[in-house]
């Protein structure tokens, strides 16, 4: 059993970047030859595509092809296949202009009321919209279905500690929900590569003691910086998605103290987070990565699905013991 705690779904991924704006020029160099590659292009011919036409119009042919190979049906079943019975959907709101609406919600929320118990929702806060944007938020946590928030700082330019987002932190507490913030480099030419550094989050955690923190993608580059923040702070939790799992146990990529704390002090605080579909590879490559991983059956059952399961809610049992992961019930 697995619960996924960093994701999306197909129909955002494929919205997003089938019309980049400049911002994300970046994330296409790093991730489009590997979406590429999931419709069978190579690097190179990827790389040939872009050099003889625009990179939307590039863009917007690998997504339409992925479209087809990703339809709800066949989306669910690769999660079946792998026993995720929970998948996150990052309902994000990027940007910085205050005067657009909030991220619509009401989407995902017919998602999850269509699949009950199948999908974690992620309310999506942007602290240049403030109040319009919480009111979202709330609704959404309140009366949609949605079990916890997400923020990508980077994208708002904003740093986790700044009080533009006390509010939610606020909000977050008072429900006692979690709150995904993404914890890692970033790829803006035009955004500090320092602004969401793991140290970032340690102002809200002191500030709202009750307040439980997921930070996102481990805190690569900074990981030492992260595991001493962990170490820490009992109410912060930890994903290392949008990175190979096989990577994640190389020496020298700079994960080294990663996994030798999330099997021993720190084995209560991680969470199994993929972003299988930014990273463009099928889930079932992603898992058998993981699967290597050189950690105790115990604390393999923590990272899977265990902890995400107490700090969710989920409720999720097993029926029986000797079938760990193969049988379950909510």
């Amino acid at each position: 059993m697995k619960v996924d705690v960093s994701n999306t779904l197909p129909k955002f991924l494929m919205e997003g970047f089938s019309d980049p704006g400049k911002d994300n020029i970046g994330y296409l160099k790093v991730f489009g030859p590997r979406w590429a590659g999931l419709i069978g292009w190579s690097k190179n011919e990827f790389m040939e595509k872009l050099e003889k036409q625009d990179i939307k119009e590039v863009m917007t042919e690998v997504m339409t092809e992925l479209g087809k190979q990703l339809s709800m049906d066949n989306f669910l079943k690769q999660l079946d296949e792998q026993e995720v019975v929970a998948h996150a959907i990052h309902n994000m709101d990027y940007g910085r202009n205050g005067d657009e609406e909030p991220e619509d919600h009401d989407y995902v929320a017919e998602i999850l009321k269509k699949y009950p118990g199948r999908f974690i929702g992620f309310a999506g806060f942007n602290p240049h919209k403030g109040t319009r944007s919480l009111k979202v938020v709330r609704k959404a946590l309140t009366e949609q279905g949605y079990k916890a928030v997400v923020i990508p700082p980077y994208e708002h330019g904003l740093q986790a500690n700044d009080r533009r987002y006390y509010p939610l932190y606020a909000l977050c507490e008072e429900l006692d929900v979690p709150i995904w913030i993404h914890t890692s480099i970033n790829y803006f030419k035009d955004t500090s590569l320092y602004i969401d550094h793991p140290s970032n989050l340690e102002q809200p955690l002191s500030d709202f003691p009750d307040l439980k923190i997921i930070a996102g993608h481990g805190g690569w580059p900074w990981v030492n910086d992260m595991i001493g923040m962990l170490l820490k702070y009992e109410n912060l939790y930890v994903d290392t998605s949008a990175f190979r799992p096989k990577y994640i146990a190389e020496s020298n990529t700079g994960w080294d103290m990663f996994l030798y704390y999330a099997d021993r002090m720190l084995q209560d605080r991680i969470l199994l987070g993929t972003d299988w579909l930014t990273l463009g590879m099928p889930i079932a490559e992603v898992m058998t990565e993981f699967e290597k991983w050189p950690i105790k059956d115990s604390t393999r059952r923590k990272f899977y699905w265990e902890n995400a399961n107490r700090l969710f809610k989920l409720n999720l049992t097993t029926l029986n013991e000797k079938e760990e992961g193969k049988v379950w019930q909510t």
